[in-house]
């Protein structure tokens, strides 16, 4: 077996496709029309943002009826067909595509189109392989691929609603999640990110519950077909980052950025500017219906509330907060923490 390393552009590929020179071998894949409008822009757009993804495997044999030689696709079928449908204007790019949102190809600008044209695809063309010998390969990639967490695990069987909410969002607030300290680059790359913002999902959805597995696996289970509040939850955990950003600058990388402080910080947030199930009863007092207090004494209580964190300090003032970071992901502690910081940020 030999495999040669390859780039092919995008013009190159449809082109082949047109000739029959590329076909797509679906005994190795799965059946076409899985990845749903929202999956095909994000894919569409990594391409006309010059991103980079994964490689494409073909498997080229010689086919005796055509009497030449073909290229087979062994892996990387739907993001081929997902390119096939762009190109025939088959796909209008949702918001997922933050530049061309409701565009089709065709209705893309020339330099645009070319640059989509022009795009190249990385393919390893394997040569000279019998059957047994390709799956002995990929048997053999995938011995060496890391387990996958359970967030990738979601991000693997999941396709629908929620999954693609999920990344387009992180897409938007992990820059912030790193320069803040909330995740660190390699959380983020392992999908840390979209697991917070189910969780913060879970805040608006049931309030202050315990953190499980089978708690965030149920939200991308129940929004997998229709997720009818997708642009409300936007653009309240978006706004909440704009907030973080504007006007809590000098928390970065405190210890009131911690993940599970963050999620406390976001609980108290968003009871006071928009209700949160059990919120009441829970922090003491109703719903605001406005803004977080900000100014510079909420800072410097937030300050010393981090302090307190850092030294582990039960004595003093906020040495209830303290005390609910001994476990991070429990109801009671979460119910704690977010109550000091909801009277530190309640605006009455």
């Amino acid at each position: 077996m030999e495999i040669n390393h390859s780039a092919y552009t995008i013009a190159e590929i449809i082109s082949g496709f047109k000739r029959k020179d590329i076909r797509i071998n679906r005994s190795y894949q799965r059946s076409g029309g899985i990845w749903p409008p929202s999956a095909q822009t994000y894919f569409i757009d990594t391409i006309l943002e010059k991103y980079p993804f994964p490689k494409l495997y073909f498997h080229q044999i010689y086919d005796r009826t055509l009497k030449k030689p073909i290229m087979e696709v062994v892996d990387g079928q739907q993001r081929l067909q997902t390119i096939l449908d762009f190109a025939q204007d088959k796909i209008r790019l949702s918001k997922a595509s933050q530049k061309h949102t409701g565009l089709t190809y065709s209705k893309l600008d020339e330099v645009t189109q070319e640059a989509f044209q022009m795009y190249r695809v990385p393919v390893d063309v394997i040569l000279a392989a019998e059957r047994p010998q390709l799956l002995e390969m990929f048997r053999r990639m995938n011995a060496y691929t890391a387990p996958l967490n359970p967030a990738e695990k979601r991000h693997s069987i999941y396709q629908g609603k929620f999954k693609w909410f999920a990344v387009e969002l992180a897409d938007k607030i992990s820059p912030i999640l790193e320069e803040f300290g909330i995740l660190t680059t390699k959380q983020i790359v392992r999908m840390a990110d979209s697991e917070l913002i189910a969780e913060l999902v879970i805040v608006l959805e049931e309030g202050l519950i315990n953190r499980t597995e089978s708690s965030i696996n149920n939200v991308y289970k129940k929004y997998d077909v229709i997720f009818a509040k997708e642009e409300e939850y936007s653009d309240i955990i978006s706004h909440f980052f704009q907030v973080i950003t504007g006007q809590f600058g000098e928390l970065r990388k405190t210890f009131i950025m911690k993940t599970y402080a963050i999620h406390s910080f976001f609980s108290a947030y968003a009871h006071i500017k928009y209700g949160i199930p059990n919120g009441e009863a829970n922090l003491g007092f109703p719903s605001r219906g406005s803004d977080i207090k900000i100014d510079d004494e909420t800072i410097d209580k937030l300050i010393q509330i981090s302090d307190a964190h850092e030294t582990k300090d039960i004595e003093g003032p906020y040495g209830e907060y303290v005390k609910a970071i001994s476990t991070t992901t429990k109801a009671a502690q979460r119910k704690a923490r977010t109550k000091v910081l909801a009277e530190v940020l309640d605006p009455q």
